[in-house]
């Protein structure tokens, strides 16, 4: 359940061999030869930008909107060079389709000088591209050994790494490969093309705030000690009816979005629907629970207490409390249901497990759950997963839903092909997802 991180700008090859290692024999999908020359010529440093509008470029006339290296120049090419060569110069996105999570990691890249021997380039990195994990500028060679593509070398705690990158001159694509140079394992491929969707703000709370999504503070102290906050959706004419009620929807986020920085909550969670496609009629709160060695997931008394504050401080209309999560998130759905069955209208864990089903989880600081399943017997319940999620696997989400309609719950369970541990982009975009939620009121 952890994300690969980065070191000196590009992943950790390290730690996503280890995983792989661990959990059975390597893929042929991460192998890949390995060149031999040297990478001395080549260079990969931090890029960092004082001034948002000379580097991206505005969307629809915003500029707080802008599209990544969008006004970033590329130069012409010389008119001796070769057309293959030619046809790398310019702006490309797209995603990493390597295992656990496929298209999680995206990234652009903007090659904005190229000759025979080599040239300059810019990248933009990570799960998040408004909290990019690499914003580097690239001094690459270039092989023509047999087909044109070009590399670069950068160093991390895994030794030697080599980037290269090639192009299919039929779909006029490029396709990059990562590789630890001492053992030949290779994360990719990344696809990319030139398509322009990656866009960031330079105030991204300012583009929240137009979408009704705000960043609070918790009033109890006591749940300062937990997290740093939650992010909250109100819904469109919140402020003007102040006698209404409205429903509850109670989001918990997964493993990676762990830590102090609330806005990384908009991204993988219900925020998705209102930011994409528009608004929903639900007070949304998604808590954010930070990076502690002392509790595996969300510990109860923290949900407990985020719980009372919000009924508290918005007018929530009691019979209609929804909750769903993520991963760790879904673990915590499941676990808070039970703790509070008197509460919730119905609930939807995806990627979600008992960690009692999924032993590597107790050994991390999960706890089984103690409540007789049974208590959720009056709770619709619509569990969702990935067909070829390598995170959770699929018998630990299976056996979780065998043990509860066993004791009587009423399980809906969705397993999702071609879908890895990724469920929740599709999910969470989906009106029918709400449509599910909404019609349960409880008595």
């Amino acid at each position: 359940m952890k994300r690969w991180g980065l070191i000196g700008g590009f992943l950790t090859m390290s730690l996503l061999v280890a995983s792989l290692v661990a959990a059975g024999p390597l893929p042929a999908s991460i192998l890949t030869p390995v060149p031999t020359h040297s990478l001395d010529e080549t260079s990969m440093m931090d890029f960092v930008i004082a001034d948002f509008g000379a580097i991206h470029s505005p969307v629809n006339g915003d500029a707080n909107e802008g599209l990544i290296f969008g006004n970033l120049s590329i130069s012409p090419p010389a008119p001796d060079l070769p057309a293959e060569l030619a046809a790398f110069l310019g702006r490309w996105e797209g995603y990493n389709y390597a295992p656990p999570v496929k298209k999680d990691w995206k990234v652009v890249l903007l090659i904005q000088e190229i000759t025979a021997q080599g040239g300059r380039a810019f990248l933009w990195m990570g799960t998040n591209l408004q909290y990019p994990r690499a914003v580097q500028e690239i001094q690459f060679r270039v092989v023509m050994d047999p087909a044109p593509s070009i590399e670069w070398g950068y160093q991390d705690r895994s030794g030697q790494n080599l980037a290269t990158i090639t192009r299919d001159p039929d779909t006029d694509q490029l396709e990059g490969w990562l590789t630890i140079v001492d053992s030949g394992y290779a994360w990719g491929p990344i696809e990319l093309t030139r398509d322009q969707t990656f866009y960031v703000y330079d105030d991204y709370a300012q583009y929240l705030a137009g979408k009704r999504i705000y960043p609070r503070e918790y009033q109890n102290q006591v749940l300062q000690d937990y997290g740093q906050g939650y992010l909250v959706y109100l819904p469109e004419g919140y402020e003007a009816e102040q006698d209404q009620t409205w429903p509850l929807l109670f989001f918990l986020h997964g493993a990676g979005d762990r830590g102090d920085n609330l806005f990384l909550l908009a991204k993988a969670s219900p925020f998705m629907m209102i930011r994409e496609k528009g608004p929903l009629p639900f007070i949304i709160v998604a808590p954010l629970l930070n990076t502690s060695l002392d509790y595996g997931s969300f510990p109860d008394a923290y949900l407990d207490g985020i719980l009372e504050e919000i009924l508290t401080g918005y007018r929530v209309d009691p019979t209609r409390i929804y909750m769903t999560g993520l991963s760790m998130g879904g673990e915590a759905t499941y676990r808070f249901a039970l703790n509070q069955p008197d509460v919730f209208a119905a609930i939807a864990p995806l990627a979600a497990f008992d960690p009692k089903h999924f032993p590597a989880m107790l050994l991390s600081g999960y706890e089984a759950f103690t409540q007789p399943l049974d208590r959720l017997k009056d709770i619709p319940v619509w569990a969702i997963h990935g067909a070829d999620d390598s995170v959770v696997p699929l018998d630990a989400a299976q056996s979780t839903v065998d043990a509860l309609r066993e004791a009587g719950v009423d399980v809906l369970f969705s397993v999702l092909e071609n879908h890895d541990h990724d469920v929740w982009t599709d999910t969470y975009t989906d009106p029918a997802f709400y449509e599910w939620l909404l019609q349960y009121r409880r008595p």
